[in-house]
This record gives C-alpha cells, sequence and structure tokens, in this order.
C-alpha cells in the first residue's frame, strides 16, 4: 500500500509539472446542479495522500505548459472514467505532450463525479464541457491560438462528452451564470476515442445486444446540430461499449456532408493504449497517436498541410525491388469465356531487395472492369513502398 501511495503522489507531481495554470470552471456559489455527492479531482488527486473531498468539488482546467511554436489551434481533453471519476489522467498527460509538439495549445477538463442524482448520468459532465469550451475561447487571444480553431479529444465517458460537445452546441447544457455564457460552445473538430453510451442498448453500461440489434439507434443526446464538426474516431473491434456506436457517428456524418474517418482496430478491446516504442515492429493500435497527427495534416488542423505531391512522384521507381518474374495467369488454351476484345491476363511477382516478412501482399488495381493496370498510380506507389518494408508484392492483369 505504502508502494502505491507513493507512485500516486510522483504520477500527481508529473502530472502538475507538466500542467503550468488551473482555472476553475465557475464563479464560486454558481455551480449547477450542484451536488454534495460529487467532487472534482482526478483519480490520482483522489489517492494521493491527504485527499479531502470537501476541498475538490469546483470543476477545473488545467493548462499546459504552451508549445515554442504554436500553430493557432488548441485542444481540449477529456478523461473517461465511466461518469464515476476522471481516471485517465496520466493517458491525458501524454496526450498532451503528443499534442504540444504539434504545436497545440493543450488543456485538460476535470469535470464532476460520480454520476449525478436524478439526472442523466453526463449531465453534469455536459455543464461543465459547454463551460469549459467558453473559457477556452475566451482565453483564445491571452494564450495565442484561434478562437475558432479549438479540438476536443476524450476517452471512453470522456470520448461521450467529446461527442457531445461536437453535435449539440446548441443545445444549452444549462442556464447562464455570467457574461461569460453568451459566448458560443461549439467545437471545431473531434477526436473521440473508443465511445461509450452511444447506443440505445447501452446508455448506461456497456451494450446488452452489442449494437447489432436492428431496434438500436443513437442515442438522440447527439442532436449533430449545425455546429456539428468534423471527426476523427477510433474504436477496439471487441469493445464491450461496441464499436457500432462510433460506426453509427461516423454514418450520420457522412450523412451531413462533415468530413469524418474512422479507425477499428480488429482485435482490441476497451481502453486499447498500444506501445508507440515498438516502432515499425509494432501494430496499427500501436500508433493511433500518429493517425491523429496525420488527420490533423490532412484537415490542416495544425498549419502544417503542405502542397499536394503526387504518388508516383513520391515512389517514382523500384528501387527496393531485388527479382522480378511474370507469368500467365492461365494455361495455354484453357482461359475461360475467351474474347478477342479483352487482354490475357498475368501475375507478376515483385520480391524486395531485403526480405523481412513472409506474408505476400496481392494487389488489384480499380477501373470500373473497363481496364487496369499494375503500373499505374493505384497499384505502383503501394508495391513500392511493401517492397521497402521488406515485402513480397504479387500484382494482376486481369481481362
Amino acid at each position: 500500500m505504502k508502494k502505491r501511495l507513493v507512485l500516486c503522489f510522483w504520477l500527481l507531481v508529473a502530472v502538475q509539472a507538466f500542467a503550468a495554470e488551473r482555472v476553475a470552471l465557475w464563479p464560486e456559489g454558481k455551480i449547477p446542479d450542484f451536488q454534495t455527492s460529487q467532487i472534482a479531482a482526478t483519480t490520482q488527486e483522489v489517492e494521493a495522500p491527504g485527499f479531502k473531498a470537501a476541498d475538490h468539488v469546483m470543476p477545473y482546467l488545467d493548462w499546459y505548459e504552451a508549445p515554442a511554436e504554436k500553430n493557432g489551434g488548441c485542444m481540449l481533453l477529456i478523461s473517461g472514467g465511466g461518469y464515476q471519476c476522471c481516471c485517465d489522467g496520466v493517458w491525458i498527460d501524454q496526450v498532451a505532450k503528443k499534442f504540444t509538439e504539434l504545436g497545440f495549445v493543450c488543456v485538460s477538463l476535470t469535470y464532476r463525479t460520480p454520476r449525478p442524482q436524478g439526472l442523466p448520468i453526463y449531465q453534469s459532465a455536459w455543464e461543465d464541457g459547454q463551460r469549459a469550451v467558453r473559457l477556452v475561447r475566451n482565453d483564445a487571444q491571452k494564450r495565442g491560438f484561434d478562437p475558432e480553431k479549438i479540438g476536443v479529444f476524450g476517452f471512453s465517458a470522456g470520448s461521450h462528452l467529446t461527442v457531445l460537445l461536437a453535435t449539440s452546441a446548441l443545445t444549452p447544457a444549462y442556464e447562464p451564470v455570467d457574461g461569460l455564457d453568451a459566448l458560443p460552445c461549439h467545437v471545431n473538430w473531434a477526436v473521440p476515442i473508443y465511445t461509450a453510451y452511444a447506443l440505445t442498448d447501452g446508455l448506461t453500461g456497456a451494450n446488452t445486444r452489442e449494437g447489432d440489434a436492428i431496434d438500436v439507434t443513437l442515442s438522440d443526446v447527439f442532436k449533430f446540430d449545425a455546429k456539428t464538426c468534423p471527426m476523427a474516431l477510433f474504436h477496439g473491434g471487441v469493445d464491450v461499449y461496441s464499436p457500432n456506436g462510433s460506426t453509427q457517428i461516423y454514418r450520420q456524418l457522412r450523412r451531413m456532408n462533415i468530413p469524418a474517418e474512422i479507425h477499428l482496430f480488429a482485435d482490441r478491446p476497451h481502453g486499447f493504449m498500444g506501445d508507440s516504442s515498438k516502432g515499425e515492429e509494432g501494430t496499427a493500435y500501436d500508433h493511433w497517436l500518429d493517425r491523429i497527427s496525420e488527420y490533423f495534416r490532412q484537415m490542416n488542423f495544425d498549419g502544417r498541410l503542405g502542397a499536394e505531391v503526387d504518388l508516383m512522384e513520391r515512389y517514382p521507381n523500384d528501387d527496393a525491388r531485388g527479382e522480378y518474374s511474370k507469368e500467365p495467369v492461365w494455361p495455354e488454351g484453357k482461359m475461360p469465356d475467351v474474347q478477342a476484345n479483352q487482354c490475357l491476363p498475368y501475375i507478376e511477382w515483385h520480391m524486395p531487395k531485403e526480405l523481412k516478412t513472409k506474408a505476400i501482399q496481392i494487389i488489384y488495381s480499380g477501373g470500373g472492369y473497363e481496364g487496369n493496370s499494375p503500373d499505374g498510380f493505384e497499384v505502383a506507389p503501394a508495391r513500392r513502398y511493401l517492397n521497402e518494408k521488406g515485402m513480397t508484392v504479387v500484382t494482376m492483369k486481369y481481362r
């Protein structure tokens, strides 16, 4: 137990060392739907020696040290914890470090928990979330970012709150308490990570029917109003908080012509974190933070989008290819349904100079079944890239 307390103490010290400034969300005595059963503290704070609940009733923002070179954007980071606690402090700190390196001003929200009595499980957190966005927007000039370049990121229940903030800004969660509440509370993009409570078969817990039943729909708390913003969604394929929640959010964004992308990691459960230190030996989910960085660049949220480079120019040659061979698909005279206006199909083997895996990737080009080319802009860059990574590639010219 003593070792655990020491660890919690040093984790708290690490978080506080990285965070530069703490700001209360509400004026004293003006917290909406205040309940004495709730606190506003991270799990690390709760487990630290000497914690007193009575001293932690005010939800707050922690502003992190500003990046050396700001990109004009701000990221609001929200912990998960089932709306029972804010338990992701260490991971939020790591995410803040990554985003700060990208040039974002970062701030984390610690909202009220556990779940309020007699209200929806998200209500007090939603109130705190909308107020947090207004505080962040109000500080834009002071902290050096654009008030219309505010993104929000969250895990699990914090991801549910992220989607609420991203889709329902025109629905007030609370009555105004001061002049600050005249500011808009929309966000400009969102990154929900394994969203919980999104579907009607799991509004307060794990999905009872895996989010698959024909009558299961998205929670109607998500309004998808006119201020709904672009999103990049991430989910594990075997999450008990069904990944169908993320897919349904994605589908609704597509219906509204709002830019969105989704990453589903086939065998990952709830709470996946991965290990980016594995480098190229890691799996896709080990590098999910890099996928977010790519999303920011693709959407130019980080201000680093350069001129588009043609794929054929990025992979212009076969320098990484070692052996090459070409062979027909069918034995002589055995090809079915021969037609004079069609080409003779063949396959090509592209072996890398340095073989690093026994896996073989087969690549087919598109072309609407009107034509196809294994040397065109679809196939050639992909096979050249895979050869660089040490994989054998097979391409085919089909009829």
